[in-house]
């Protein structure tokens, strides 16, 4: 399998041993511009690249889902290259935002007709591509005090763009987000902004949020060196009124800019700014983080920049699943990049670099480890909580051609260790993936009360599979969050304290729960749930031995969690005999009651109208083998999906059949053999 070669983005920078801030080290990331979107926060920075002035070139995106733990989805994801109308090397200070299945990225550039601009790109993901939508045009400018844009979406609806420096400027978004409703407006940086007597006015870098039921202005102040201060307002747009300083000037550490953001992400508030650890200049700024609580007034306390960032993260990592390597706590010495096809990578690995993650809980112990490198051999030390102690593994990496799958054993691991992945050699290989192996998760569970739910009929989603230690599910929390019915790490909630009924609940993307089923006669079936939902963010999947099946979306039942609505889950073809059923958890916040499964469509509930009949599309099946010539499909970021049978493994046409054949849509897939893999586009 070829792969276009890339561009190396990122030279190895020099780090400060063990800190976790600034949270990005494989390339200066400044002006820090976060943004929640689901269960993931995604940070986009710019770029700086050294030198004795603001020297910046594109615009990068890096993500978490714990906070403490970050993974690069790019390298550089929008320049000044893709508009026509800027000058190369001037991409300054950004904020993207995501609306209606749309990511806007609202960008500095300097215009080729003089002054700096604003300009907007739009895409499908966080990582792009992103497209220019207008042309020649820009958005706002050019005029020099046209910098720094930040975007904010109103409870109505409405959308507003802020920006400017010495002075505030903003304007109403239309609802297409690329262009304005009405006229821009200049505030008056005299009022508001600065109690009588303090030299504290406002100065650039400005960022709106909303907390509670007040509007805050958060930007850079004080001028040179910069400091970080607030005003707030019951309007987004003013009158503001100052509040004070939330960043001083003079931490250790800390640049003669600062440009910062603030989100709240699952009930937990977090500050960003930027700094000079990592480069010791202006012009070598990095992303750094704090987590804070708003006091009981509503004002933001003051903070200081720390190394280590944030103590407790949003939940555990998940070691068992695969991991990108390029997801970090913290790194030294390494670099990464990207292929087309197959996404970023590891690379540029020195001797003695290492990789820390943190938070990784072994709750069902760790017997090995596969890693997917390609290139020279090299030696993986795998250290638990610190890099140069507890040695759990040496792994000894073979040089490979192509990108190559290697398990090695590991000394047993148990509970919640901070990994540090310590590299040796030299010209190393680049390094994709890893994930952990747990003997004990191989044990097939049993059935709950040694009885297979039976099919046709229903399925109590508190009735998991009891597994050898525990293991017929995945929960983020170790923590029984309902507390009741069943003594394990799953949320189970009470519906009905007298009739003793209860659903699955407290759900998180990535969780799952396993049933052994048993399918009494091949046919048909029509698939129902009973959900509760006060939100429209819930989502799962059905996955049968291994066959998964499209996703079942959960409408919002009502402003309660106590209302619960039966939903069509759509139709499967299932054969006769005993299998294994995995409810995957792949959108967050909604209750599971029970799954029914039906010979015909007279059980549907009459309640469920055709507005609530969004899921019924067949669900996909693939036909499972065993021979040699059986190949695990894998979408483009490293989803197992099914195995398919092929006869003519070498021909692409013949897969591209087999693979339509088998329910697969239009795409990438990864088809891989042991040690062989293979890059197929179905068109």
């Amino acid at each position: 399998m070829k792969f276009n070669n890339a561009f190396i983005f990122g030279a190895a920078l020099a780090t400060f041993a063990f800190a976790d801030n600034p949270i990005i080290q494989t390339f200066y990331s400044p002006d820090p511009a976060p943004v929640v979107v689901g269960d993931t926060v995604f940070v986009f920075t710019g770029n700086d690249e050294g030198g004795d002035f603001y020297t910046m070139n594109g615009w990068r995106v890096t993500a978490s889902t714990d906070m403490v733990n970050w993974t690069e989805r790019g390298t550089l994801i929008m320049s000044s290259h893709d508009f026509t109308n800027a000058k190369l090397n001037g991409d300054w200070a950004a904020q993207c935002i995501y609306r209606n299945g749309k990511f806007y990225y609202y960008v500095t550039v300097e215009s080729k007709l003089g002054g700096r601009a604003i300009n907007v790109g739009v895409a499908d993901k966080p990582e792009g591509p992103y497209k220019n939508p207008l042309g020649d045009k820009h958005l706002a400018g050019p005029n020099w005090e046209y910098i720094d844009p930040t975007v904010f979406i109103d409870d109505d609806g409405q959308a507003y763009l802020y920006w400017g420096n010495p002075n505030l400027y903003w304007a109403k978004l239309k609802d297409d987000m690329i262009s304005f409703d009405g006229e821009i407006h200049k505030t008056d940086m005299s009022k508001g902004f600065a109690p009588a007597g303090e030299k504290s006015n406002y100065t650039e870098g400005p960022w709106i949020h909303k907390h509670d039921k007040k509007y805050y202005m958060i930007y850079a102040s004080h001028g040179v060196p910069e400091q970080i201060s607030y005003s707030w307002s019951e309007s987004p747009t003013g009158p503001w009124q100052w509040k004070g300083v939330i960043m001083e000037k003079g931490n250790p550490g800390s640049a003669f800019t600062n440009h910062s953001g603030v989100i709240d992400f699952k009930g937990r508030s977090f500050f960003f700014y930027h700094d000079q650890k990592l480069g010791g200049s202006g012009y070598k700024r990095s992303t750094s983080v704090e987590e804070f609580k708003y006091e009981k007034d509503g004002s933001i306390p003051l903070m200081k920049m720390t190394s280590l960032g944030i103590e407790n993260p949003i939940h555990n990592l998940n070691p068992y699943e695969r991991v990108e390597a390029e997801t970090k706590a913290f790194s030294k010495d390494i670099s990464i990049n990207k292929e087309n096809g197959r996404g970023v990578f590891v690379t540029g690995i020195k001797n003695n670099a290492y990789i820390k993650v943190r938070s990784a809980e072994f709750n069902a112990g760790a017997d090995s480890i596969t890693v997917c490198t390609k290139g020279n051999s090299g030696t993986i030390e795998i250290h638990l909580d610190a890099p140069d102690k507890n040695l759990v593994a040496s792994l000894k990496i073979p040089s490979t051609k192509s990108w190559t799958e290697t398990t090695f054993a590991v000394d047993k691991i148990q509970g919640v260790h901070d990994l540090y992945f310590v590299f040796k050699g030299d010209q190393i290989f680049d390094f994709d993936y890893w994930n952990f192996i747990s003997n004990a998760m191989k044990v097939p569970p049993k059935p709950y009360k040694n009885k297979a739910a039976e099919i046709p009929g229903k399925i109590e989603a508190e009735n998991y599979d009891e597994g050898f230690n525990k293991f017929a599910f995945f929960d983020h929390d170790s923590k029984n969050q309902g507390g009741v019915y069943r003594e394990d790490a799953v949320d189970i909630v009470e519906i009905d304290k007298d009739k003793k009924t209860y659903a699955i609940g407290y759900t998180e993307a990535g969780e799952w729960m396993q049933y052994s089923i048993d399918v009494k006669k091949d046919a048909d079936y029509f698939v129902y749930a009973k959900v509760s939902s006060v939100f429209e963010s819930g989502s799962f999947q059905l996955n049968f031995d291994e066959t998964l099946s499209d996703t079942i979306k959960v409408p919002k039942s009502d402003t309660t969690w106590n209302t619960y609505k039966e939903i069509d889950a759509g139709k499967i073809k299932l054969s006769k005999g005993k299998h294994i059923l995995k409810v995957l958890i792949t959108g967050s916040f909604f209750n599971l009651d029970w799954l029914k499964f039906c010979e015909n469509e007279n059980c549907k509930n009459p309640e469920i109208s055709k507005q609530d009949s969004s899921n019924t599309k067949i669900l996909n099946r693939v036909h499972f083998a065993t021979s040699n010539s059986s190949f695990k499909v894998y979408n483009v970021s490293g989803k197992f999906l099914g195995e398919v049978l092929l006869n003519a493994p070498e021909n692409p046409q013949e897969i591209s059949q087999v693979l339509k054949q088998n329910g697969f849509a239009k795409g990438m897939y990864f088809l891989r053999q042991k040690n062989l893999i293979r890059c197929i586009k179905i068109d």
